[in-house]
């Protein structure tokens, strides 16, 4: 491997700069599949299955070894010559899981909504930071917890934490130093071949492809690969990562609604199965159908007592529950009052959790929706339980279900109406794979580190 590096090193240097010609990128492509190859031993073997899954090409406009672009149907990951065969086998190695890590985390969008706030130095730094920790070999340039610290005179740069907790503690001394000195920080735009790793212009080629509209095909195709690739043993945090994108709802919700009592008719559908009651004898005309629909109302509780964890748990019953289309869905947020009262169709119609840490009551909930004359409803109840004993109003909802998050106990009321559940809810701390996931299923995410 070393002497096939070598040679293509030799041509490398006897091309006119940044003209490949179509045999040095054949024999560099076959090289990098021969570095896969070599990927497929032990933990190793999940990052082997992924590259083969994407597009391999060159280029030498990009400042790092590599980086990937993602497209609607495929993803492809960029080699730049003159930085990658200048690392050793284990370095090139090193590289290409960083890349992959990218795409697993949806750096790519991430970054897009940290730009609105943070400067790309800060967002750049920060994600090269958040993976490369658990990342051995990699090249001496790399960016890292420590190399960053001393960079930015940063006392405490903790490990194994989100990307925007990188990202702002960095811009946070990227402005202090911009206060002692204005020294232009701003990334370079300018086209140019890069011959060293410049952490200024470091994943510019997103931008080339980042298109709004293909945000979930993109997602489907990356968790798509992922699964392909998760076979045998994974590296432990590829491991965390596939655990918790496979991790689903305790509750079946969607043979739950389908028995569920008091289905409530709204309109009618048409029907080749009935004949029209009004003019029986006209064939050609179709019948009428009820069309039943589900009201659902889903309480969350959002009060101090209720952990990330509880909230996470939650959410991920809630993002199942969407699943059904045959439904109205309302969901209130609730502590000692009712805080916010919105309706969903889709997991990117819910919102970020409002920022409140009054106590628990549950009353508020079943007052509104006597005041509001919603009592003709499913109410789902996400709760830890700890809420008053006895309601201040006497409910005339039919159907009522309590789901208890699970760490706290059971349901404080003395006289409980409805049917109670409880959540194994085993703790959860909020890692970064997982804070990922969740900002994929729907725009909710638990946005501590970015205020």
């Amino acid at each position: 491997m070393d002497n096939i590096k070598k040679d293509l090193l030799k041509k490398l240097y006897e091309i006119k700069e940044g003209n490949f010609t179509e045999d040095f990128k054949r024999e560099f492509l076959n090289f990098i599949e021969k570095i896969t190859f070599e990927l497929m031993n032990g933990e190793d073997n999940f990052f082997a299955l992924f590259l083969i899954q994407i597009k391999r090409d060159i280029r030498s406009d990009i400042s790092s070894g590599c980086e990937t672009k993602a497209s609607l149907s495929y993803f492809t990951m960029y080699f730049n010559p003159y930085i990658f065969l200048n690392c050793s086998i284990n370095e090139m190695k090193a590289l290409i899981k960083h890349e992959i890590y990218h795409i697993m985390y949806n750096h790519i969008k991430r970054a897009e909504k940290l730009s609105k706030k943070y400067s790309m130095l800060a967002i750049n730094t920060g994600m090269d930071i958040s993976v490369n920790q658990y990342i051995d070999f990699l090249p001496p340039w790399s960016l890292n917890i420590e190399n960053t610290k001393r960079q930015y005179n940063i006392t405490e740069l903790k490990y194994d934490k989100p990307l925007e907790y990188y990202v702002k503690v960095i811009q946070e001394n990227i402005n202090k130093k911009i206060k002692k000195k204005k020294d232009g920080l701003e990334a370079n735009n300018e086209a140019k071949i890069y011959r060293e790793f410049d952490e200024m212009n470091i994943h510019k080629i997103w931008n080339e492809t980042h298109d709004k509209d293909y945000e979930n095909q993109i997602e489907e195709l990356k968790n798509k690969i992922i699964r392909n690739a998760a076979k045998g043993k994974l590296p432990a945090k590829v491991q965390q990562y596939v655990d918790y994108m496979n991790r689903k709802a305790e509750i079946s919700w969607q043979d739950y609604l389908k028995r569920a009592i008091g289905t409530l008719p709204k309109g009618y559908k048409k029907t080749i199965t009935r004949k029209d009651r009004r003019q029986p004898y006209r064939m050609d005309l179709r019948g009428k159908l009820s069309n039943h629909i589900i009201k659902i109302v889903v309480a969350l509780d959002i009060s101090g007592s209720m952990s990330d964890s509880e909230i996470d748990t939650a959410m991920i019953e809630i993002f199942d529950i969407l699943k059904n289309k045959n439904y109205e869905l309302t969901i209130i947020e609730c502590d000692n009052s009712v805080r916010r009262v919105y309706k969903v169709t889709k997991s990117k119609d819910i919102k970020k959790k409002s920022n409140t840490k009054g106590g628990t009551s549950f009353s508020p909930v079943f007052e509104y929706l006597h005041k509001n004359r919603m009592e003709d409803c499913f109410l789902i109840y996400f709760t830890d339980g700890m809420g008053e004993k006895e309601l201040k109003i006497r409910t005339n909802i039919k159907k009522i279900m309590w789901v208890l998050t699970g760490l706290k106990g059971d349901l404080s009321l003395d006289k409980k109406c409805g049917e109670v559940k409880k959540l194994k809810n085993k703790t959860v701390e909020i890692l970064e794979p997982y804070k990922d996931i969740l900002f994929n299923r729907g725009e909710w995410v638990n946005n501590e580190w970015a205020k």
